[in-house]
């Protein structure tokens, strides 16, 4: 097992007549040994630059990448020891799945064929593959094609595993037995790994550690119980959470209150200067129906069997509020019902910078 880390790393793209553009600004990030860290952000966040460069694929603009406390920016590709899963496969269709998984270690040289195919073996019964190896790519399912491309990547022993969008295009059956398997997978390896995606259920369900991006930078780096229960400032609150969280503007009243409009006033967890405007951050499932609450009319019910969603209209706030309901409970449009939140589960955030006020 093998320590990651990243100091100060950027990544600029420049052009003929075209202003640089800053991809990665400066990212610092180290990974402890078995640690699988996620990347996590919208498209063109810059995390798969991140991962690109880490590979060998993209040149460094600036700072440093150090696997077991030694610099690798001026290695090549092939001397960083990094297996890459790529999102789109990159399976070579007219080989069999032995021969992909093989193919690696013979380009590299100093294995015999028996030891390939040991290894080959070995690997296809770790993976679960052993059935498929006789078998080309094309008549694999998703699924399958993503559990070799991860058996090749792991083939080599690598000291550091890279999984760039790894269930993107599977189904929701697939992804959810992939996720269980990549887990497992990389638990028993003990690989240190880095997950890129933009699926926050990926993100929290597999990585031990969270790096959640925007515009080529880190806005918050965390456990994912650390990004969900206190997010750094309004994109980490909103990017992160289905439903996704209410946000709610509001005026602080000086008296550990914030009114949403005249009639509407919710208790935080901590006093704020009267007259600061502030957004309020509620999670649909921590704002529970209760007979003692502030009244709400019903705009729309969701029942989902397991829970349900409903949307409802406070006096005077323009934005709608999000909540997640019991499974027994039905809901008619206008509808009243009465609310409350605990104050201990309210996030309150600066209108202004969006930096989240503790």
């Amino acid at each position: 097992m093998t320590e990651l880390a990243l100091r100060a790393l950027r990544k600029t793209y420049t052009g003929r007549g075209r202003a640089a553009v800053e991809a990665v600004r400066s990212i610092d990030v180290e990974l402890r040994s078995g640690e699988l860290l996620g990347l996590l952000g919208p498209s063109g966040c810059g995390k798969s630059t991140t991962l690109r460069m880490i590979a060998g694929l993209e040149t460094v603009t600036g700072g440093d990448i150090l696997i077991g406390g030694s610099s690798v920016v001026a290695l090549p590709a092939r001397q960083r020891s990094i297996g890459v899963a790529f999102e789109n496969y990159a399976l070579y269709p007219p080989l069999t799945i032995a021969e992909n998984l093989g193919f690696g270690l013979a380009a590299r040289g100093g294995c015999g064929r028996a030891e390939i195919r040991r290894r080959v073996a070995e690997m296809a019964e770790r993976i679960g593959i052993t059935e498929l190896l006789d078998a080309r790519p094309a008549g694999l399912s998703s699924g399958q094609k993503q559990r070799v491309a991860l058996a090749r990547a792991l083939i080599r022993v690598p000291d550091v595993l890279l999984l760039d969008e790894p269930l993107s295009h599977l189904d929701a059956a697939q992804r959810d037995t992939t996720r269980r398997e990549l887990k497992r997978i990389q638990r028993d390896s003990g690989h240190t790994a880095i997950l890129v995606t933009h699926d926050q259920e990926e993100a929290l369900s597999l990585a031990d550690r969270i790096a959640v991006m925007r515009d080529g930078e880190i806005q918050q780096l965390g456990t994912p119980e650390e990004i969900y229960d206190c997010p750094a400032n309004l994109f980490v609150a909103d990017f992160v959470g289905e439903p996704a969280i209410n946000l709610l503007p509001g005026t602080a009243d000086g008296a550990g209150g914030v009114r949403l409009s005249d009639s509407v006033r919710v208790p935080v967890p901590h006093r704020i200067a009267a007259g600061r405007a502030v957004v309020l951050g509620i999670r649909p499932e921590d704002v529970c129906l209760d007979d003692t609450g502030a009244r709400a009319r019903v705009a729309a019910h969701e029942p989902l069997l397991e829970s349900g969603i409903a949307t409802l209209s406070l006096d005077g706030v323009a934005e709608p509020l999000v909540v997640v309901t019991g499974p027994e409970v039905r809901l008619d449009r206008d509808d009243t019902v009465r609310i409350t939140a605990d104050p201990q589960h309210i996030h309150v955030f600066d209108a202004q910078t969006g930096d989240a006020l503790r």
